[in-house]
C-alpha cells in the first residue's frame, strides 16, 4: 500500500494568503514543506480521500496521475474538502474520456448535499438518477457509520467525527490486505462510541492521520477540530489501546497557522510526543 499527501492544510491553505502574522510570514520565507494545500490522501493510485479544490494543481507538482482513480472517500461537504467541478468535468460535455466508473462514497447527508450542489451548478440532474450517473461515469455508495464495506480490495469502515452541528461527517479505516490507514481529519476529540467500536475491531494500523489545525498551547475545540496536546494523547491512546503496529506511525495533517510552528521546528516537536508531521508530496510504502 502506498500513501500520498496531496495537501495537509486546513480550510484557508497555509500560509493564509491575506496573512501577516509570524507564522505565515515565516512559511512564506522558508518555503518548501511549509507550503500547504487543502488537505487530501492518495492511497495507491485508485482511491482518493476527498476531492478537494487543489487535488488538481498538487498532483501536477507531485507528478501523481489521478487519471486512474476509481474510490472517492469523502469525508464531509465542506468547500475546502470537496470541489463539485471536478466531478461536473467527468461530462462528456467537457469532451472528457474517462478510464472507468468512479465510486463516490460517504455518508447518506453528504451525498445529498453534494446533489443539492450539481443542482445548482449545473444542468444535469440528480446524482440519484441513473441517467445523471451514466453521463458523469459516477456511482454513489452511501455509507452507515461503523459499517464494513468491501470495495474493489479494500476494507472500508466510516467513524463518525466530531465536527459542527451538521450529521454525516466520516473519519475512515482501510484496509488493504495486511496494511490499514486511519484517516481522522476534520475532527475534534474522537468520541468514546469511537473508540469502542475501534477496539471491537481490532484492527492493528499502521498509520493513523489526526487533525492538528490547532498547535502548541491551543486547546481542541468541542466539534470542530483537534491541537497538539489532544494529538499527542490520542497517540498515546492508540497505543496503549493496541490499535497501532509496533512500528506503525502516527502523522498529523489539516494545519493552520495557531500555534503551529514551521515544519521542521513542528516535527521535531511532535517527536518528543509520539507522532510526527505530514507535509504535501509526503509518500509513505507500507510494504508487505
Amino acid at each position: 500500500m502506498n500513501i500520498t499527501f496531496l495537501g495537509t492544510a486546513a480550510a484557508p491553505s497555509m500560509p493564509i494568503p491575506f496573512c501577516v502574522c509570524e507564522v505565515c510570514s515565516e512559511a512564506r520565507r522558508v518555503g518548501g514543506k511549509n507550503l500547504r494545500r487543502r488537505s487530501s490522501l492518495v492511497i495507491n493510485d485508485d482511491l482518493l480521500v476527498d476531492i478537494g479544490p487543489d487535488i488538481a494543481a498538487a498532483s501536477f507538482q507531485q507528478q501523481i496521475s489521478l487519471a486512474g482513480i476509481g474510490i472517492c472517500l469523502q469525508t464531509h461537504p465542506h468547500a475546502d474538502h470537496l470541489d463539485i467541478g471536478f466531478l461536473l468535468s467527468r461530462h462528456t460535455e467537457y469532451g472528457t474520456e474517462v478510464s472507468g466508473d468512479l465510486l463516490l462514497a460517504g455518508s447518506d447527508e453528504t451525498l445529498r448535499v453534494i446533489d443539492d450542489f450539481v443542482s445548482k451548478q449545473s444542468a444535469y440532474g440528480s446524482i440519484f438518477d441513473s441517467e445523471t450517473q451514466s453521463a458523469l461515469k459516477l456511482k454513489l455508495l452511501s455509507l452507515t457509520p461503523f459499517e464494513a464495506y468491501s470495495i474493489d480490495g479494500y476494507h472500508i469502515t466510516g467513524f463518525p467525527a466530531s465536527h459542527g452541528n451538521d450529521q454525516g461527517f466520516l473519519l475512515y479505516s482501510i484496509v488493504q490486505g495486511d496494511h490499514a490507514v486511519f484517516y481522522g481529519t476534520d475532527t475534534s476529540v474522537l468520541s468514546e462510541e469511537v473508540w469502542e467500536h475501534l477496539q471491537q475491531e481490532r484492527t492493528m494500523f499502521d498509520v493513523v492521520i489526526l487533525d492538528h489545525t490547532y498547535g502548541i498551547g491551543f486547546e481542541s475545540r468541542p466539534a470542530d477540530h483537534l491541537a497538539s496536546k489532544d494529538v499527542a494523547a490520542h497517540t498515546d491512546r492508540f497505543r496503549e489501546c493496541g490499535l497501532l503496529k509496533d512500528n506503525g506511525l502516527v502523522y498529523a495533517t489539516h494545519l493552520s497557522h495557531e500555534g503551529n510552528l514551521v515544519h521542521d521546528e513542528l516535527d521535531e516537536y511532535a517527536r518528543n510526543f509520539g507522532y510526527r508531521v505530514a507535509y504535501d508530496g509526503l509518500s509513505l510504502k507500507l510494504d508487505d
